[in-house]
């Protein structure tokens, strides 16, 4: 690229009159002071966590809900407002926060624990490293650490079904017995965020005795909740009348009507801006809003086909060569590439459940076709682009080869 041509694209962000007023209000971390329409579910989590204050153990807590319905926000909210009445009454409480996308192994989550406990500023002997102890070793110092410090945790794991999913549950029974291997004042309390309803399903029932204390759904908001979210972020996010309140209405729409994600309404809004100061106009339209949804739409369904496993890629591809879209087809196709790749095939049930996941991702819909005195079966079908998946298999030096069988 020409030096005159970068030249011109900085000299014009430098010279045109921004859209975007705060750029932090429509990031994903950003946590607004008022969260609007989850004053129950507020109330919920603090009621739960309000026996810490009494010098009690609040009960292990499971928060489900889809994503950008407010989860996560929420419990940071009251975190931050319970770790201020805590300092306030000398209680010695911590709250390690584990995304557990991010950390996604057993062992990560400890090295985070640690961490954010400030174990591994102590002596060497004591510290969690980042590789090259044993699960049980890691546990046991922090267990130590905890008690010799007499602190209170309550552990927050962020998109716990992620971690379950990939590396079995063993981590989380193993903090729901923490709690015995310290004194009796202090406690290990577990708060688990879930992007999945049926993330319950698939632990050991004797990890869903211990863990399962409690329960929360957030549902998904409606599109006049979604309107009134966007309408608050656009006061601090734009300058005045950058966006119409048409614009607003479509936005919401278009979350609403797909997901009752706010994460999603407010990326719209953020990729639209973005867009029409590209463009050089002092306001967002809905051709700006439509234009970031098909970005966003092919962004986002590329990286979660990317970042998916080998044989989350083999079932998509399956479904695709599928001619009337039924599992037993589908998994008839998919034994036959897991041949032609020498992998061992999983059984129907689990390839079933990654359909389900799929289908939860907004990769492919599910419909069940009532056949009379044939009884029910299940029709799936790709919901996304197919160039998104032959630009991933392409990409994938296993799958490479599959691009002719998608291209027929």
């Amino acid at each position: 690229m020409d030096d005159d041509i970068l030249n011109t694209i900085f000299d014009s962000a430098i010279k045109n009159k921004n859209i975007i007023k705060n750029r932090r209000v429509l990031t994903i971390d950003y946590v607004p002071d008022k969260l609007l329409f989850r004053t129950k579910e507020s109330t919920a989590i603090a009621q739960s966590l309000s026996v810490i204050l009494k010098n009690g153990r609040p009960s292990n807590l499971l928060i489900f809900g889809k994503p950008g319905t407010g989860k996560t926000a929420v419990v940071k909210n009251v975190i931050e407002h319970l770790h201020n009445k805590t300092n306030q009454l000398d209680i010695n409480l911590r709250f390690p926060f584990i995304n557990a996308k991010n950390s996604n192994t057993p062992y990560k989550i400890l090295y985070e624990i640690a961490e954010f406990l400030g174990i591994n500023k102590e002596e060497k002997k004591m510290q969690v490293f980042f590789t090259g102890l044993s699960m049980s070793e890691a546990t046991d110092r922090i267990l130590d650490f905890i008690k010799r410090k007499s602190i209170k945790i309550v552990l927050v794991i962020d998109e716990i079904d992620s971690i379950v999913n990939r590396k079995g549950d063993d981590i989380l029974y193993n903090f729901t017995r923490a709690n015995e291997r310290i004194s009796s004042d202090q406690f290990i309390s577990l708060i688990g965020i879930s992007n999945s309803l049926t993330f319950k399903d698939k632990l050991d029932p004797r990890v869903k005795s211990s863990l399962s204390e409690e329960e929360l759904v957030f549902n998904p908001y409606t599109v006049e909740q979604l309107k009134q979210i966007l309408i608050d972020r656009c006061k601090l996010a734009f300058y005045e009348n950058a966006i119409p309140m048409g614009v607003i209405n479509l936005c919401a729409a278009i979350a609403g009507r797909e997901t009752g994600d706010a994460r999603k309404a407010i990326d719209l809004l953020r990729v639209a801006a973005e867009i029409a100061e590209r463009s050089m106009t002092k306001k967002i339209t809905e051709d700006h809003i439509r234009s970031a949804q098909q970005k966003i739409d092919s962004d986002t369904n590329f990286e979660i086909l990317t970042n998916s496993t080998l044989h989350t890629k083999i079932v998509i591809l399956s479904i695709i060569k599928s001619k009337n879209g039924s599992t037993g087809e589908i998994y008839g196709i998919y034994q036959y590439f897991c041949s032609r790749l020498e992998q061992e095939p999983l059984t129907q049930r689990r390839m079933t459940q990654i359909v389900g996941e799929l289908d939860q991702l907004g990769l492919i819909t599910t419909n069940i076709i009532n056949q009379g005195r044939y009884g029910r079966t299940q029709r799936i079908k790709l919901h996304i682009h197919i160039s998104s998946v032959k630009e991933v298999v392409k990409n994938d030096p296993l799958l490479s080869s599959f691009i002719k069988d998608i291209s027929n």
